[in-house]
């Protein structure tokens, strides 16, 4: 398989502390890794890292082959799309057209959308169940809608690797699950992605493989069945667990009730 995402050695992180210590991770085409692991311990400065947001001070990066400084902006766009966290501003822009913007790094010259481009964008609101949004205001949206605009946006850019923080934020249980299946349906067709989640049993489910982090560090990474299980994510949360499997197999995780947490370090 193509190694779309190679981390080596990576710190890290704001001022002269680093949030991010030593991690390493390599990413194929057609896998799906969940970052998982307690607030503040650096999910999301990792993919920042990647995208070059964040400078880096030990380490190396290498997407599709290329050390990551060996990218133009505009030519890494075709290849990565990201989902960020949070929503930048887009007041006075419809569904469609915010979608359309994941289009930008595939246009010519005078950045006309073609007819191809709209029917890409109105097909991707529409395999995510809200096509109704293609034209409504962003600003009359609820956070959870644009959440779905967003990852529209990103599946619409037809990256090679797909970098996502927080996904589920802001969504309901029926739309999270939409979410995952369309992103594992894309990975399973040969995109590679990389999404940071909060919730265990939603990994479990969809990603292939997990990197689990805490305190800046990786604490363990590989296939999902064999890195999520009680005693490591026991470790990573502090908290003790149960583990059970629902008649379909899947593997569910919850809190176990009446024993004390467990004192983070």
């Amino acid at each position: 398989m193509d190694t779309l995402l190679a981390i080596e050695g990576l710190s890290a992180g704001y001022g002269p502390t680093p949030v991010l210590k030593g991690v390493d991770c390599e990413v194929r085409a057609g896998e799906l890794w969940a970052v998982l692991g307690p607030n503040g311990t650096g999910k999301s400065t990792l993919l920042r890292s990647v995208l070059g947001v964040m400078p880096w001070t030990r380490g190396a990066v290498r997407l599709l082959g290329r050390e990551r400084r060996e990218w133009e902006s505009r030519a890494l766009a075709r290849h990565v799309a990201w989902v960020p966290q949070g929503f930048e501003s887009a007041e006075g822009f419809r569904g469609l057209e915010l979608v359309l913007m994941g289009r930008s790094p595939h246009l010519g010259l005078w950045g006309l959308h073609s007819a191809s481009d709209e029917a890409l964008a109105h097909a991707a609101l529409e395999e995510l169940g809200v096509a109704y949004l293609a034209e409504r205001p962003c600003e009359a949206m609820s956070g959870g809608e644009r959440r779905m605009v967003m990852l529209a946006r990103g599946l619409v850019q037809q990256p090679a690797l797909l970098l996502l923080d927080e996904p589920t934020a802001f969504l309901d249980l029926a739309h999270q699950v939409v979410a995952l299946e369309r992103v594992r349906a894309r990975v399973d067709e040969g995109l590679g992605a990389v999404a940071v989640l909060h919730d265990v049993n939603l990994a479990a489910a969809f990603a292939t493989h997990a990197l689990l982090m805490r305190d800046g560090r990786v604490l363990a990474r590989g296939p999902a069945v064999e890195v999520l299980e009680c005693e490591r994510l026991e470790a990573l949360y502090g908290l003790p667990l149960e583990a059970a499997r629902a008649p379909s197999g899947a593997r569910l995780f919850a809190p176990r009730a009446g024993r004390p947490r467990q004192r983070s370090s």
